[in-house]
């Protein structure tokens, strides 16, 4: 059999977080009785793990045209031609996986049919697999730290723009007390957002040390390098960055007055972002107190392993030997 995933989705999922979910998929050896393994990317942004081979998509269709006995996963976008294959659709928007068994697979069938994609059959994973990280040398994330902040080590921010000027004054209060370098690396949705992020702060005193990223520009490496990282909204998609960061072994902080699921909460430190000094006083807790950012670390990776054994992988699932 020859399974052909997809590495494109639908809306506007970061290309980063679909990669990184096949790379993740093709780790769990789900494929080991399956005889071929065809990973279609027109440019993969994470290292592949063995058994799998990587095309492009003109190269994929091709192959799939002469492929007797295939099946398609993909994240919203299949394949020309698989029109009368049995699918595997992965929806990385959904917030989380409310259903099972044939309920699911109908509710994906309807997403699929909204997408306009064709299929014999629309099957859907009820569960991801775990995060299948790199382990990074200390070159590397210097080189990360070099790229982001001018080398200094950064405080990893997801927000919305109109939360960035409050986070600041945060920011402010903590670097009044610092008094040394550390920087603050902003994560925006898109480049139009960086823009407005960037305009927001250019009479800001410590303007030296705000940072801005797009999502389609992040990396996991980009992860392993900041020193914290701090969730001030809540995006469907960001659950599975979530764990990336408790897998590189980064700690946490989460705003209680978004919208995380209950189970997430448990990965770090859940406290109101607008309380005065709440964010300044953990960044002082955190960069004073090694040992304290230590233990907050193995927290997230004790969430995160028990996390790991609690969900189902796709060994238990639809491509169980």
């Amino acid at each position: 059999m020859r399974i052909f995933i997809v590495s494109k989705a639908a809306w506007n999922i970061p290309a980063l977080l679909v990669d990184q979910t096949v790379a993740d998929l093709i780790a769990t050896g789900f494929h080991s009785s399956i005889t071929d393994i065809v990973v279609v990317a027109d440019g993969f942004r994470v290292n592949l793990p063995p058994g799998a081979t990587l095309m492009n998509t003109e190269e994929a269709t091709t192959l799939l045209a002469t492929s007797n006995n295939a099946a398609i996963i993909h994240f919203g976008t299949s394949l020309k031609g698989a029109e009368n294959l049995e699918q595997y659709f992965i929806d990385l928007s959904a917030p989380k996986h409310l259903v099972d068994g044939w309920l699911a697979n109908i509710m994906a069938g309807s997403v699929h049919k909204k997408l306009k994609q064709k299929a014999k059959r629309v099957f859907t994973y009820l569960d991801l697999p775990a995060p299948h990280l790199t382990t990074y040398e200390w070159s590397d994330l210097a080189m990360a730290k070099s790229r982001n902040t001018n080398g200094d080590a950064y405080f990893m921010v997801f927000a919305s723009v109109s939360e960035i000027v409050g986070i600041l004054k945060e920011f402010s209060i903590f670097k009044k007390w610092q008094q040394t370098s550390m920087a603050i690396l902003f994560v925006c949705k898109d480049a139009k957002e960086v823009a407005k992020a960037q305009a927001l702060v250019r009479g800001y005193k410590y303007r030296n040390a705000v940072f801005f990223k797009s999502l389609d520009e992040l990396e996991i490496l980009d992860f392993a390098a900041a020193y914290l990282s701090v969730w001030s909204v809540y995006l469907p998609y960001y659950a599975r960055m979530l764990q990336w960061s408790a897998g590189v072994g980064l700690p946490i902080l989460l705003n209680s007055k978004t919208n995380w699921p209950i189970a997430f909460t448990k990965s770090g430190e859940c406290f109101d972002f607008t309380e005065l000094q709440g964010l300044s006083n953990h960044f002082k807790l955190y960069y004073k107190d090694e040992v304290y950012k230590q233990t907050r670390s193995n927290y997230g990776h004790a969430w995160l392993n028990q996390m790991m054994a609690d969900a189902l992988t796709i060994k238990n699932g639809i491509f169980a030997p």
